[in-house]
């Protein structure tokens, strides 16, 4: 990750798709190139999709700067903010075996049951139930649209 705060100078891509299991006590096994692209702190937000996304710290961090350049009082942050943030944990980590929990409601919101797809996507993690990631794949353009279409207005309300 950018050791020197210029953005991205470091960021290694997140690629790829593996598969893994959640286990009883909600823990995925993140593959080694994973886990280091995600680096030793990271945090989980449900996305735009509705999938769980992981963000290495740098990238979790250009968010809030983003949104702390907005007024506090500006509705469409206050909305954005709700919507990316109410669910979002951050300074999760890996254990010494690989696994990280995915918090319970975030489990819940994603409809992450056993399996699940770990989709590299750039600059963070996608995680997707395989069915609700077949179903974005086959309808790209209206899968989560609601959701989709709520973040992008209060964005954009943010924005002015």
């Amino acid at each position: 990750m950018a050791a020197d705060g210029e953005k991205g100078t470091d960021l290694k891509p997140l690629i790829g798709t593996d598969e893994a299991t959640i286990d009883s006590k909600g823990r995925i096994l993140l593959g080694k190139k994973k886990r280091d692209r995600l680096g030793e702190t990271f945090a989980m937000a449900i996305g735009e999709l509705g999938c769980i996304c992981a963000y290495p710290e740098s990238r979790w961090q250009e968010r809030l700067d983003e949104i702390n350049r907005y007024d506090p009082i500006n509705q469409g942050r206050q909305q954005y903010a709700r919507l990316f943030f109410g669910y979002a944990d951050d300074e999760m980590s890996c254990d010494t075996q690989g696994r990280v929990v995915i918090p319970q409601k975030l489990r819940e919101l994603g409809k992450l049951t056993e399996k699940v797809l770990l989709v590299g996507c750039y600059d963070h993690l996608e995680v997707w139930d395989p069915e609700e990631y077949d179903q974005y794949c086959m309808y790209p353009d209206t899968y989560g649209k609601e959701r989709r279409e709520a973040m992008e207005k209060a964005y954009n309300k943010m924005k002015g």
